[in-house]
């Protein structure tokens, strides 16, 4: 005579397996993700109809005034070429202009980049909502 044999149990998932991934993903994300600095509260961007998806990092911030800015200290062009220096990050600028900066100003601005050493200036805005 044969006996049935009692069906198997079937295991139960391990929850804590998946909350350590979930974990070192968290964790993962955290240190590989690049942190970016605020923008300045003072500078309204120009908008763009076509503009690359890209954070500004550390910029040079130019005010509606024609001030300049870096992490939200005042700064000349020469402190700033030199913090670049310093960084090693080369002679190319990220400027962000406030969208009411006359354009006279910002020819200025750019002019004196490059005067002081930079090799590129690039303009960053912000993409139009439509």
């Amino acid at each position: 005579m044969r006996i049935a044999r009692p069906p198997e149990r079937r295991k139960s998932e391990g929850t804590i397996a998946l909350i350590n991934v979930v974990f070192l993903m968290l964790i993962f994300f955290l240190i590989a993700g690049t942190l970016t600095p605020p923008l300045d509260p003072d500078v309204a961007l120009a908008e763009a109809q076509l503009a690359e998806g890209s954070e500004p990092p550390d910029a040079l911030f130019a005010t509606a005034g024609g001030q300049l800015r870096l992490r939200g200290r005042a700064v000349s062009v020469e402190e700033f070429m030199a913090t670049l220096d310093q960084a090693g990050a080369g002679a190319s600028v990220k400027l962000a202009a406030d969208r009411n900066l006359p354009a006279v100003y910002l020819i200025d601005i750019v002019a004196a980049l490059k005067l002081a050493g930079a090799e590129r200036v690039h303009i960053v805005t912000e993409l139009a909502r439509q």
